[in-house]
């Protein structure tokens, strides 16, 4: 990790549970408190190794790899909240990235009094309450200059073409990711997530249903592109086929006609496709 200047040391979870199964245990059930205390941890270990590396990477994170169970998106219930979960599936939406407040302070607009540091934790927002100098409850307004930010970007994560049942739609989660994590993965490529499944109060949706209803997430803390391998499964008869196709002049037909046959007609849809 020093050697590349990355701020992310991985760590395989088979290795976790055969060397220390206790660990292993609470980071599964845990994984919130549990992964603070590893990034801490790594990030002594670290500054005691070398002294300047805060200097390169300000923060060090320890992701978690090797889940040995893999849940289905469809599968996720109350069960799997605050836990360790990896899921697979294609990405279908990324958004930019954003800065998000990470440590906040701020100063009382009637005595100019310096409030804080407040670490901001999940997506609620922080109210300073009232000012410790002046006794009055607000305004407040944000200290700019001495408000730490965090990256933010979120992506949804599809079920995989092959995984979904006959008959069903493919179900789809929000992926969260923060500090180095962002920009690991693309729209269209199919990614392993592992990280923490978390609910978030969501007013619309209470609006809708009438009741209390959560918003559920993916906390992602490791993320692992799949890359296919397509060139080991072409065999020599099928590079015989394609080169055969390839010179057959109403190619091009073929591939219309052969885009949900089950449906006729609709010749200038297909070819849009």
């Amino acid at each position: 990790m020093c050697s590349a200047n990355k701020a992310s040391l991985v760590v395989s979870y088979l290795h976790l549970s055969t060397s220390v199964p206790t660990l292993a245990i609470w980071v599964a059930d845990a994984p919130g408190p549990m992964l603070e205390l590893f990034d801490k941890v790594a990030q002594e270990v670290t500054l005691t190794l070398f002294r300047n590396y805060d200097q390169i990477q300000p923060q060090i994170h320890v992701r978690v790899k090797d889940l040995p169970i893999v849940d289905s998106l469809r599968d996720l219930r109350a069960m799997h909240l605050t836990a360790l979960v990896k899921v697979t599936g294609v990405v279908t939406r990324r958004t930019p990235v954003f800065p998000q407040l990470q440590m906040v302070k701020f100063n009382c607009a009637k005595c100019g009094f310096l409030m804080g540091p407040f670490y901001q934790n999940g997506d609620k927002e922080v109210d300073p309450g009232s000012c410790p100098e002046c006794q009055s409850n607000g305004p407040f307004r944000l200290n700019v200059k001495q408000t730490l930010y965090r990256n933010y970007q979120r992506i949804t994560v599809q079920e995989s073409p092959g995984s979904v049942p006959a008959g069903r739609v493919p179900r789809q989660k929000d992926v969260i990711l923060l500090h180095d994590l962002i920009n690991v993965c693309r729209p269209g490529e199919e990614v392993e997530v592992t990280g923490v499944f978390e609910s978030n109060y969501d007013a619309s949706l209470n609006s809708q249903q009438g009741f209390p209803v959560f918003h559920t997430v993916i906390k992602a803390n490791h993320v692992k592109k799949n890359q296919g391998k397509m060139s080991d499964s072409i065999s020599d008869d099928d590079i015989k086929a394609i080169r055969k196709l390839s010179k057959n002049p109403i190619i091009s037909q073929m591939i219309f006609n052969s885009m949900a046959p089950s449906i006729c007609g609709h010749e200038n849809i297909k070819k849009a496709l």
